[in-house]
């Protein structure tokens, strides 16, 4: 019997090499990858990096969107006893060559040109690093004893004996470190939380036994979130192979509904973004219909009595049973079953989860409002909660016993509770040991009886039902999922000379915008020297010629960052942060609270569509 993820992968195939693992789209339709055939590439690749002198504990940085031979290289890697270390696409070659250089990569897979140049950018400062792989699009322009193609490398295996291959696989043991989660920290460089064949085994086993696949034989999941997530890792990847369950590979973000409809997939993971775009796209038609035709007439009537039903199971859950013990009449039963039929089943089929029989969310914080609308349409959104540190999950809800607002109980075997600061403590087979050469971070994360410092603030019932009500952490998480430090960013704004304080906002958003102040000593001299008249701070806070200065200086930051780190819109605060106003603390570190309460209203102008990307903001009146 297996013991580690990449044992159940041989097993798999070897008990059954002609079921269908992997799709893929290739010349305009979907492809099909066995297990058997899966198991042949990814032995190649693993005796292609064996000839190339990697070996057991060596190291591994993946730069690649979603697709099969992101999943062949990572098993290969793991089967040698090596650990991947899992890099953003998005990322800057600052950011990449961190990773690499950090991680103490031997071998990087690119996956194309363009992420390429990024690490032969930075080439000058990695030395452990002995050779790039590209999966495709490369012209063989570059060092040809530092880069080769995939094939290439699939081709240099051939000549090392499958022995060589047995014994590296066979000398891996759950305690082997599998791979790293590079997770942003509130300061300083990310970090790299590592994580054991034990660790990934350990919360397959027990996601399966909170969160099961009905029908793993049938089971499909559209893999469409970066890799580099955790969240993705563990549901597309990690528990494909321990489910046994089919990954299709959506062509991007953009296609993503074309994706699902193709797909239709049987269990679905999305972040609270990907759940707000529905939940639009729905209303939006809904608001386009005539309010008088029949059709329109039932749907609402559909989703009204599907709210009453949600509204039953959620009493039941919260008497401690489940949703199926909800007491409604038989009346109340039989129309709701057929007003599904004849309704609600075309609106989930019209997001692509017409079959979709298990429904996530995590990574951020959801709408309770979102969940109660979707559950009225018959996808009972399951919510969950944790962190890379604990390797994906804390707590979920199970799929038959929900309880919107919250995220669920903690995992079976996996111990819970708040500390007397409100501080949510996590002890489990799934926590980390720690973050890679980080000591002191390590501690701070971790007690001397293991339990993991979460960052945030909760409470639980008297079910054992986890509510997240504050963040103790300063780390943004937008609605797409991503962490983010906002400090980094706003320290690299701050750098010019014309601007005091940044505050990035961004928390459950869908990008992030920021608040800017002006030095008060050095604006006037820079305003003379620009030709802006102007005699005080507000003055020069409001002139075009200071909003496009800043604007310059904010894109130059976001040139160094990963996309999703930049800042899209931005306003000038007319006077600097106050002590007077609980702004700004006596060593003049900025009251984040404080700030997004004091400039709601303006926070939320920006995230309009059609509010401008910068403009002058004026202070509350004092009290």
């Amino acid at each position: 019997m297996a013991e580690t993820i990449v044992g159940r992968f041989w097993e798999r195939v070897g008990e059954h090499p002609e079921r269908v693992a992997l799709r893929h789209k290739s010349d305009g339709g979907w492809r099909d990858v066995t297990w058997q055939g899966y198991g042949d590439i990814t032995k190649r690749a693993a005796k292609g990096l064996l000839a190339l002198g990697f070996s057991h504990a060596d190291k591994m940085s993946l730069l690649s969107h979603n697709r099969p031979e992101w999943f062949y290289a990572d098993v290969a890697c793991m089967s040698l006893g090596g650990t991947t270390a899992p890099i953003y696409v998005t990322n800057s070659a600052d950011q990449v060559a961190y990773v690499i250089e950090h991680s103490e990569s031997k071998v990087a897979i690119v996956e194309d040109s363009e992420q390429l140049e990024k690490v032969l950018k930075m080439r000058s400062e990695l030395p452990a690093l002995e050779k790039v792989i590209v999966f495709d699009g490369y012209d063989g322009d570059a060092d040809g004893d530092f880069v080769m193609t995939w094939d290439e490398l699939l081709a240099s295996g051939k000549d090392v004996d499958d022995s060589k291959f047995d014994a590296a696989l066979g000398s891996v043991t759950p305690d082997d470190l599998a791979t790293f989660v590079y997770t942003s920290g509130t300061t300083g460089p990310p970090k790299a939380v590592m994580l054991s064949h034990s660790n990934i085994w350990w919360t397959a086993s027990h996601s399966q036994q909170q969160i099961p696949i009905a029908d793993a034989e049938k089971g499909r999941a559209l893999s469409y979130l970066p890799l580099s997530h955790i969240a993705e890792r563990m549901i597309s990847h990690m528990l494909q192979i321990y489910y046994g369950t089919q990954t299709w590979f959506a062509g991007s973000i953009e296609t993503l509904l074309e994706d699902l409809k193709e797909c239709e997939p049987t269990y679905f993971f999305g972040v609270p973004r990907v759940w707000e775009k529905f939940y639009a796209g729905i209303q939006a038609k809904m608001a386009q219909a005539d309010p008088d035709d029949r059709k329109t007439k039932l749907a609402k009537k559909a989703i009204a009595l599907g709210r009453t039903v949600t509204e039953a199971e959620q009493e039941a859950v919260r008497q401690g049973g489940k949703m199926t013990d909800a007491k409604l009449g038989l009346g109340a039963r039989l129309q709701h079953a057929l007003l599904d039929k004849l309704v609600l089943h075309k609106v989930r089929s019209a997001i692509g989860l017409g079959q979709c029989e298990l429904s996530l969310s995590a990574a951020a914080p959801i709408n309770s409002e979102l969940l109660w609308f979707f559950h009225s349409i018959g996808l009972k959104i399951a919510e969950g909660y944790g962190q890379s540190e604990d390797t994906g999950p804390t707590t979920w809800n199970p799929p038959d016993a929900i309880l919107i607002g919250t995220v669920g109980p903690a995992l079976p075997g996996m111990e819970v509770k708040i500390a007397e600061d409100g501080e949510i403590l996590a002890r489990g087979g799934n926590v980390t040991k720690g973050y890679y050469k980080n000591e002191e971070a390590t501690k701070e994360l971790l007690d001397n009886e293991g339990w993991m410092r979460s960052g945030d603030v909760g409470k639980l019932d008297g079910n054992g039902y986890l509510t997240i009500t504050d963040r103790k952490k300063d780390l943004i998480i937008t609605a797409g999922g991503k962490n983010i430090a906002p400090q980094e960013i706003e320290n690299k704004i701050k750098f010019h000379d014309l601007i005091s304080q940044a505050v990035v906002i961004g928390d459950r958003r869908p990008f992030l915008t920021a608040i800017i102040t002006l030095d008060e000593e050095k604006a006037p001299g820079w305003a003379k020297e620009h030709g802006v008249d102007a005699s005080d701070v507000a003055g020069i806070a409001g002139d075009e010629r200071t909003l496009k200065e800043i604007e310059a200086a904010i894109n130059e930051v976001n040139n160094s960052l990963a996309r999703v780190e930049g800042v899209k819109k931005f306003r000038v605060l007319d006077r600097d942060f106050l002590e007077e106003e609980n702004e700004i603390t006596p060593t003049l570190k900025v009251k984040r609270k404080q700030i997004g309460e004091n400039y709601n209203e303006h926070i939320e102008e920006m995230y309009r569509k059609d509010s401008p990307s910068s403009a002058p903001m004026k202070a509350p009146q004092r009290k």
